[in-house]
């Protein structure tokens, strides 16, 4: 079983969700212990660890080809990163995909999973905005 925790676009009911529905074969409300920031091209990033909590949803798969798909999916695109920041480097402001723990909403752990995580001075330099709420749809911009 492939996991992974999302909390931005690829959200079921998000702009995105159909970049892997067909793949899922289970959904359930999760949160990880991370700070997240709506980024200026409409799309949030996470930077994992510290004592705020993310709020996501965790996707179960059961074919490891998601992983393939959802990182080609995870990249800026690059006329609109050179749009909005000419002078940074594309490639150092990609997401990685790493492994973090996962609970339940009331923090049963879930085990661990992907996600998809920026570097807070990744997020510093292309001038990502904190989400107090920990729920990237809270705040309108």
């Amino acid at each position: 079983m492939i996991k992974v925790f999302v909390y931005g676009t690829l959200k079921p009911g998000e702009v995105n969700y159909h970049v892997c529905d067909r793949w899922v074969i289970e959904t359930c409300p999760a949160i990880a212990f991370g700070t997240i920031y709506q980024l200026p091209f409409g799309y949030p990033a996470m930077v994992a660890g510290g004592r705020n909590l993310v709020q996501g949803v965790l996707l179960s798969f059961a074919d490891s080809a998601i992983l393939q798909e959802l990182d080609e999916f995870e990249q800026h695109d690059p006329n609109l990163f050179q749009c909005y920041f000419p002078e940074l480097s594309l490639d150092a402001h990609q997401y990685e995909r790493q492994a973090i723990a996962v609970h339940n909403p009331k923090g049963v752990s879930l085990g661990s999973a992907w996600a998809y995580l920026m570097t807070s001075t990744q997020v510093q330099q292309i001038n990502g905005v904190w989400v107090p709420s920990g729920d990237w749809r809270s705040i309108e911009f």
